[in-house]
């Protein structure tokens, strides 16, 4: 196996994560629950099955210092603000306003990651990043900013700046950390944050919203998650980020295939849009790590 194989590795799974992450959206319509329940619900399935993979796969679940223990905190309280946002943009708006507003993560992401890391600030990456948002924007042609939709915005900008700036600080202090081990401490914070909201909701999940906690708990949590983890060891936090703006497309493609419903002509071309910079970034990606 060469040196690059990990780098490489790491594309190919952030991309199935991309695909896996584009569903998660539907949840927060189809899930009869306030977004602190949903969030609440899916850590805690998503911790036991985490430290339950955790456990077998290295049999050791313990941290190296202290002082990581203090750092999964943040990244931990990160992680709830984001998902708890997130979902609430998407509920108090609509999916798309909650989308559209999130993956402003990637531009932030971009100008952030150079200050964090002492690198410089690459003007290609600046070009990928406008052109996600170019693209995003053409998704939802019909944006109109009225009392909840702008609510939903900054519910979903809150969300973008969280997302980001976790990515940035698991992919600077947790590189050397395997990617699950990584996730079930960041999940187990954010369910222990959202168990009081738990303990004092009056809203209980009926059989079918059990079913699909459960989904969102194990498929969209935990195991796509780690799959991003797994692609922040080995790739620049920007990277993931304009990579992972390919769930928006992904989301219309579900659209298409279970809901038998063809987009307009406008969200193809965001999409196409979208497409192009995370392929070029991709592609920048695979030149530098070598071939394989």
């Amino acid at each position: 196996m060469s040196a690059a194989s990990p780098a490489k590795s790491a594309l190919l799974t952030l991309h199935l994560g991309a695909f896996m992450m584009g569903a998660t959206g539907l949840f927060s319509k189809i899930i009869e629950l306030p977004a602190w329940d949903i969030t609440g619900y899916r850590t805690w399935i998503a911790v036991a099955v985490l430290f339950i993979w955790v456990w077998w796969r290295e049999r050791n679940i313990a941290l190296k210092t202290p002082r990581d223990y203090g750092r999964m905190l943040i990244l931990g309280t990160l992680l709830a603000l984001h998902w708890v946002t997130f979902f609430h943009s998407m509920q108090v708006a609509n999916i798309a306003v909650g989308m559209i507003s999130l993956y402003a993560y990637p531009v932030v992401t971009v100008f952030l990651e150079p200050w964090i890391k002492r690198t410089q600030l690459d003007w290609r990456d600046v070009v990928s990043g406008v052109l996600v948002l170019v693209g995003i924007y053409w998704l939802v042609p019909e944006f109109d900013v009225s009392n909840n939709l702008t609510e939903g915005v900054i519910w979903g900008v809150i969300s973008a700046l969280t997302f980001a700036v976790r990515n940035l600080l698991l992919s600077h202090w947790f590189s050397n950390q395997t990617a699950a081990r990584s996730m079930s401490y960041q999940v187990l914070i954010v369910a222990l944050l959202m168990t009081p909201v738990l303990l004092l909701s009056n809203h209980q999940p009926t059989e079918k919203d059990w079913w699909l906690l459960i989904c969102l708990g194990i498929i969209f949590t935990a195991v796509t998650h780690t799959l991003l983890g797994f692609s922040l060891r080995y790739l620049k936090a920007k990277t993931v980020g304009l990579v992972a703006c390919l769930q928006p497309v992904y989301a219309v493609i579900y659209e298409i295939f279970l809901l038998h419903e063809i987009p307009a002509t406008s969200t193809l071309i965001g999409g196409a849009i979208i497409m192009c910079a995370a392929i070029y970034e991709s592609v920048r990606e695979h030149k530098k790590s070598g071939s394989v």
